[in-house]
């Protein structure tokens, strides 16, 4: 994966930047979808054809890199608390606002991470949570990976679960005897958890299974 240099490329001076191409793609996907994203695309929003565009970016595949990295550019990494657990859930916090404001960014994220500047602020802020702890240099980077992860499926299920279902038929299923176990359980729910409140539950749990409870 790489987030290449703009081409240098000899004559006329470029009549766009990289950056107005990477806000443009975003703009799409935020609007349409990733779907609907492509040099192509971009390029008629420009009012220019896909062939002008490789002299800024090499392949779609390095345009959803650097839309990935564009959008890390939204942390805000000034407050947070001494304690490292405390840092990050404050960085999981702020991952999954992201993720659910640019819906198409959680599948890229798990599939076609980016290691632009951005990103990369992104991990060394992480490390800088770390840095005191007793964590190895592998199980900091792995711990900061399964962050990114945990986030970006927690985020992909919400959107899942805005998707119309019938319930009807779940209930029919549940009182047929054939699940007890979750009905009992279903049944004995007096208020289901709130998304938040679930998700920060869910990373306090891993980083306390990682050794990060006191630290």
């Amino acid at each position: 994966m790489t987030t290449n240099p703009p081409r240098k490329a000899t004559g006329p001076k470029p009549q766009y930047s990289r950056e107005q191409i990477v806000d443009i793609a975003v703009l799409l996907a935020d609007e349409q979808g990733i779907h609907a994203v492509s040099l192509r695309a971009v390029a008629t929003k420009l009012g220019t054809g896909a062939a002008s565009l490789y002299r800024y970016v090499k392949s779609f595949e390095n345009l959803t890199e650097l839309m990935l990295d564009r959008i890390s550019d939204e942390y805000d990494f000034e407050t947070y608390s001494v304690h490292a657990s405390e840092q990050l859930l404050e960085i999981a916090r702020q991952t999954r606002q992201i993720m659910t404001r640019h819906a198409w960014a959680p599948i890229l994220a798990l599939t076609k991470p980016s290691m632009g500047p951005n990103s990369l602020a992104y991990l060394e802020r992480g490390l800088l949570s770390l840095e005191k702890t007793r964590l190895s240099a592998n199980e900091k980077l792995h711990t900061l990976a399964m962050l990114n992860a945990m986030t970006a499926a927690f985020v992909l299920n919400e959107q899942s679960q805005k998707e119309s279902f019938d319930a009807s038929e779940i209930m029919v299923a549940l009182q047929s005897g054939a699940y007890p176990h979750l009905f009992a359980t279903l049944r004995e729910v007096k208020e289901p958890l709130d998304a938040q409140t679930s998700f920060e539950q869910a990373i306090v749990a891993y980083l306390h299974g990682v050794g990060l409870a006191d630290q």
